[in-house]
């Protein structure tokens, strides 16, 4: 089955169909193909998903960036592992609080927004991708997992403002990995083994 009749599918699950688009923004709906009629870029915010993800949408096996916000998606299926060539992920605003364990198969994944979800604890799947730069968990009811975070040898940018953060582990930060890390609006009372030169920028 071609990625477009895998479109089209996917449209009989849909209010109004994805039109194809040539370049995919945060305001933006539909897919991008590449010069072999492959989607490439998928965009399905607020979509009325519930539950799980669509089927279709791991079989899109060249996707590289997929915008799924704003559902009521409570988990995502393992099948995720067969989207290789995800480089982006926006699952902001749903109703997570784990991933599977094939997100670890996510090799070039770079960003991943989770975002207004429910986790209590950082994934500990995220330590495994190992191209990660910039991780958004604001808005959870994070309270514990912050060390793994910090085991990570590609992440440059971690969000985490606005959860149930009552510490963090400043010490374990190494030399020139981070350039940003936002903690504003958690209940952290000690912040012993902040060391500024190691984060260019500090939110707290």
């Amino acid at each position: 089955m071609s990625d477009c009749e895998i479109i089209e599918k996917l449209n009989k699950q849909l209010k109004r169909p994805l039109k194809q688009a040539q370049k995919i923004s945060w305001i933006t709906k539909g897919f991008v193909l590449n010069d072999n009629k492959e989607v490439t870029h998928l965009s399905v915010f607020k979509s009325s998903f519930e539950g799980s993800i669509p089927d279709e949408i791991f079989q899109l096996k060249k996707l590289e960036y997929i915008d799924i916000r704003e559902n009521k998606i409570d988990h995502i299926p393992n099948d995720i592992k067969q989207l290789t060539q995800l480089r982006y992920i926006d699952i902001r605003n749903n109703k997570l609080c784990s991933l599977p364990q094939g997100f670890i198969n996510l090799n070039k994944l770079e960003r991943l927004y989770l975002g207004h979800n429910e986790f209590s604890c950082i994934p500990s799947e995220i330590i495994q991708l190992a191209c990660l730069n910039l991780i958004d968990l604001s808005d959870n009811q994070i309270n514990s997992g912050c060390e793994s975070l910090l085991l990570s040898k590609s992440l440059r940018n971690i969000y985490l403002n606005n959860n149930e953060l009552s510490s963090f582990p400043f010490d374990k930060v190494g030399l020139n990995q981070l350039e940003e890390l936002v903690l504003i609006d958690n209940p952290i009372k000690e912040y012993k083994g902040t060391t500024r030169e190691k984060i260019s920028r500090l939110v707290l």
